[in-house]
């Protein structure tokens, strides 16, 4: 093998990883935006779960209290 081709096969070899490191960080970028929108859309159903289970608990005492109160009158 002469060192010419050696080179030329070498630098073929360049060429094509840093096609592939580019497609690599262009699938990565994608996927970081995915995950920064789903990221968002659980902060969104986390809240939404707080706020029910807030309303919830805020039921499971209030309620009792009234039906009790409601009762004693009649």
């Amino acid at each position: 093998m002469s060192v010419e081709s050696y080179r030329t096969e070498v630098t073929a070899k360049l060429v094509k990883l840093d096609e592939r490191q580019i497609s690599i960080f262009k699938t990565l970028q994608r996927i970081e935006k995915h995950l920064d929108k789903l990221n968002g859309k659980t902060e969104s159903h986390d809240k939404d779960i707080t706020v029910i289970k807030t309303w919830g608990a805020i039921t499971v005492v209030v309620l009792p209290i009234i039906i009790n109160l409601i009762m004693r009158i009649i």
